[in-house]
């Protein structure tokens, strides 16, 4: 992912002296949110420090308190604004004009592509390293999951009506599956798998709905 931070401290900045002269501070929640996402994505969410935050957006630390409240609600709201892309791309791949049985193949193989060159999901790393007592993490990542697998369902169900999947198979149980898979993709693309192996996870899967 191309580091975009130096573009937006400009603005930023600047809407941090208005904010010192009395009117409201303001700046790109969108920006911000996704120069936050790439510093969690890369260190985990434990390693990241404030001023890390303060960095990579080029806000202070008082504005990104007085928006998002601490870190951890920088990362909540991170995480939201990177579901919402993700989401909003799956939903383009399982939707597309082409057959059920390949519009999900292709939304899977997805997977096997980004891992090439990112440091894995940033949802999955985030799963990865949750604290059991951290209920507001364990549920907004359940919420994701949750979108996630109702795309899925309804795309096996296209399918099945299509007559290319099994119809005795129950698409929500085949939904979670297909969801351990995507993750699992994301999980072995960290250790640099080739893209190749990945595939053949997917032809896999793809079998096991018919």
């Amino acid at each position: 992912m191309t580091d975009t931070t130096d573009s937006r401290r400009a603005p930023a900045a600047k809407a941090e002296t208005a904010g010192a002269r009395g009117r409201p501070r303001e700046f790109d929640t969108d920006a911000v949110l996704a120069a936050a996402s790439k510093v969690f994505w890369r260190q985990g969410f434990h390693a990241t420090s404030v001023d890390d935050l303060c960095n990579a957006t080029g806000v202070l630390r008082g504005s990104l308190y007085g928006v998002f409240g601490d870190k951890h609600g920088i990362m909540m709201a991170a995480l939201d604004h990177y579901a919402e892309s993700a989401v909003n791309g799956l939903v383009e791949r399982l939707n597309a004009n082409v057959p059920p049985e390949v519009a999900l193949r292709n939304a899977l193989l997805h997977h096997t592509r980004v891992t090439s060159s990112l440091t894995g999901c940033f949802i999955t790393n985030s799963t990865l390293e949750l604290l059991p007592e951290d209920e507001l993490l364990h549920a907004k990542i359940r919420a994701i999951q949750r979108r996630v697998v109702t795309l899925l369902a309804a795309a096996v169900i296209r399918g099945q009506a299509a007559g290319v999947f099994n119809g005795d198979l129950d698409e929500k149980a085949v939904a979670d599956f297909l969801l351990c898979v995507t993750q699992g993709l994301r999980v072995l693309g960290k250790c640099k798998r080739k893209e190749d192996e990945l595939k053949a996870v997917v032809d896999v899967a793809m079998r096991a709905l018919t």
